[in-house]
């Protein structure tokens, strides 16, 4: 019995899977026609982006270009948009129907910006410290990433985003990630590091899956066959568009053979000249690049992209998404301990409560190509002090950096506040200052703010002086 209640849920499943394939003969046969119009120069031409978040088409076959936006926690390569909870805040909800409803609310957000590809989602195990990326994963459970990415795709692409599944394989840091080699043996890479993108590949049949910048092996995974042929085509059956991260191909032969696609954001390695060059000498033969052509256009057609970009609509706040992002919050969040009750705040017996640290006042967020600006965002310590204000409590902020001055007088007469500040139009503190003045505070950030203008942009420096003061005997710390 049990044997055949297996059975039948294998069944099923695959049943279920095949019913919603994007993949279909009926794509296959207009690949395969639109293939067999192309001229050499427009093959060549589509394996390579035409800018930082565009591909090339084949007008001429009426076939546009795909129009990319970074990702994965919002729209955030073509202006203001709605800005998501990271990824592994999303993944703290252990919901995938929270998944779902945040791609499918990315997909509402993408086509504002007439966006057709979410560079998302980002899944690499959340491992060592130092990745830099680890807020744009989905946490350090192979099983929980994986139910998150397929409810992530799913909501995307059901709405008509093509997702892409980054980045393959071992991302595990950001340092030097141009020339670290991230090694792991066959078996941590199948339970731990692969499970995620094998669930995007076969369960959410996702579109595209974006390389890694590290090597893996001595070898880089956009130049490995072993990665992007064997594990990927052979062994899970993938059918969608394998590109590269941004400047992430390094060398010509070995490029244009592991089994990439697209290179982005242009054909540096992969160009027609020496592709060209390279069917001529037999390093390169007709079925790779024609499988990298069937690859792209098989992606593209799969998910209707022949029409090229979509109408930009005015830049606005989704209301819809907005509430989105506002539940996965809520639901991500976990209160793990609460000495005393003391949340909920009782206004009754709570007066007055203090907001420190830089992340209240602004918008707090991961950088680099997971960075997002909002239409509009409260921060931490707007959105205390307006509750405050609604139950009677007075909130205040404190910037520790500003903390220092309350001991800190230009001189022995203590009658001033502050730094005795002398500005020189070199890095030695050489000659006379070009500029004195007295400073409450010191907190900058060099250069192009206001207190260096009229001194070289880099080559300057400063001499603080002044007279520290106590009244009280404590630790102090100086920054």
């Amino acid at each position: 019995m049990r044997k055949l209640f297996i059975a039948a849920i294998s069944v099923a499943f695959a049943l279920s899977l095949s019913a919603q394939s994007r993949f279909t003969p009926a794509v296959d046969a207009e690949v395969a026609e639109i293939m067999s119009k192309m001229t050499l120069d427009e093959k060549l031409k589509i394996i390579g982006g035409s800018g930082w978040m565009t591909t090339n088409g084949v007008e001429r076959l009426g076939i546009k270009g795909m129009k990319f936006s970074d990702g994965p926690q919002g729209v955030g390569s073509h202006g203001k948009s709605t800005a998501y909870p990271s990824a592994v805040t999303l993944a703290a909800t252990w919901n995938p129907d929270f998944a779902y409803k945040y791609g499918t609310a990315l997909a509402a957000d993408c086509k504002a910006k007439g966006v057709n590809v979410l560079l998302g989602p980002a899944v690499n195990i959340y491992r060592a410290p130092m990745c830099g990326r680890n807020f744009e994963y989905m946490g350090e459970d192979p099983f929980l990433a994986s139910r998150m990415a397929v409810g992530y795709i799913k909501g995307l692409q059901d709405h008509g985003i093509m997702g892409v599944v980054k980045h393959f394989a071992l991302n595990n840091s950001e340092y030097d990630r141009n020339f670290i080699s991230n090694d792991a043996d066959e078996r941590t890479l199948n339970e731990i590091y692969f499970p995620a993108f094998k669930a995007a590949v076969q369960e959410a049949e996702v579109g595209a899956l974006m390389t890694s910048y590290n090597l893996y092996k001595g070898i880089y995974t956009t130049e490995s066959p072993w990665l992007l042929s064997d594990i990927l085509r052979k062994q899970w059956g993938f059918k969608g568009m394998v590109m590269s991260d941004w400047e992430a191909a390094h060398h010509d032969i070995v490029t244009a053979r592991s089994g990439l696609d697209l290179e982005m954001p242009s054909a540096k390695y992969t160009s027609a000249e020496k592709m060209k060059y390279y069917l001529v000498s037999g390093d390169v033969t007709m079925r790779m690049i024609d499988d990298k052509v069937r690859h792209i256009l098989h992606a593209q057609l799969a998910f209707g992209f022949k029409g090229g970009a979509g109408k930009v609509l005015p830049e606005q706040e989704n209301p819809a998404c907005v509430a989105t992002a506002l539940d996965v919050a809520e639901e991500a969040v976990v209160l793990l301990k609460n000495r005393k009750n003391t949340l909920p705040v009782n206004p009754k017996r709570v007066k007055r409560i203090v907001v420190t640290g830089n992340n209240a006042v602004g918008f707090v967020r991961g950088g680099g190509s997971g960075n997002v600006s909002p239409v509009r965002y409260t921060s931490m310590l707007d959105g205390i002090g307006a509750v405050g204000k609604e139950h009677g409590v007075q909130v205040d902020y404190i910037d520790p950096q500003m903390m220092l001055p309350q001991i800190a007088y230009t001189d022995g007469t203590l009658k001033e506040h502050g730094f005795n500040a002398a500005y020189y139009a070199n890095a030695r503190l050489e000659g006379n200052p070009v500029r004195i003045q007295t400073e409450k505070h010191i907190s900058y950030q060099w250069p192009g703010n206001g207190e260096s203008k009229g001194l070289p942009a880099t080559d300057f420096s400063v001499r603080w002086t002044g007279v520290l003061c106590s009244d009280k005997t404590l630790d102090y710390e100086f920054v």
